[in-house]
């Protein structure tokens, strides 16, 4: 029987989400409750403001200078459409390829047409980003208050039924870290457009822990 990559990432949900409730437990229901409206939240806020900003960024920041770079790309590649989207370097080979594949009809306008077939492709990527610095941001706020909501522990009679809630809570936490790790687990294999062995869309499906918390990517839902 031949090794398989996804029992790896079996693991890796399974310390993931068993670390979260853990730590919970260890910091008790109150503090784990701030740090699952933190997490849930942070979530929230970063999915609404990932997709609300992201065409704004592209614009103010990626846009002129793509532009500049694709005029640099078919210059140099005296109108020819492979040698163009090949000296595109500076994308991952997935984008090149999707490109590619829009451009057979390009004609002479294939400076503009490259550029237009980019920002929906690129979007994603800024969306992604955006969605990490968002989520890290408000969990890291709501973290400086679980730290002064730990002392509550200590207090007679509340303490053990306060941790065992805060391990319930972990429960819920740590499937949400799931979820995130899924994101991020299927960020890479677009940007590397699965040309890894251990990591591309065919070893994911077979991860049990890929298949259930992956299920949703609001990155792929149009609304």
């Amino acid at each position: 029987m031949s090794f398989s990559p996804a029992i790896l990432y079996d693991i890796l949900f399974l310390i993931v989400f068993s670390f979260a409730a853990v730590k919970s437990w260890q910091k008790g229901f109150l503090a784990g409750l701030a740090e699952l409206i933190g997490a849930v939240l942070g979530v929230g806020i970063a999915v609404w403001g990932s997709r609300a900003l992201a065409p704004e960024i592209y614009q103010r920041f990626f846009s002129d200078a793509i532009a500049n770079k694709v005029d640099q790309a078919v210059a140099q590649s005296g109108g020819d459409m492979a040698a163009a989207v090949q000296g595109l370097d500076f994308l991952p080979e997935s984008l090149r390829t999707a490109v590619a594949a829009g451009l057979q009809t390009a004609g002479d306008q294939l400076p503009e047409k490259i550029t237009a077939l980019l920002e929906p492709l690129f979007l994603p990527l800024v969306q992604v980003v955006l969605f990490v610095l968002l989520c890290v941001v408000v969990r890291w706020v709501f973290a400086l208050l679980v730290r002064l909501l730990r002392g509550i522990n200590g207090v007679p009679l509340v303490g053990g039924v306060n941790r065992l809630l805060g391990l319930a809570l972990g429960l819920c936490t740590g499937a949400l870290d799931c979820w995130l790790l899924a994101l991020v687990l299927w960020f890479l294999v677009s940007v590397t457009a699965g040309g890894l062995d251990w990591l591309n869309t065919a070893v994911l499906q077979r991860s049990v822990g890929y298949s259930f918390f992956g299920a949703f990517n609001p990155f792929l839902v149009h609304y």
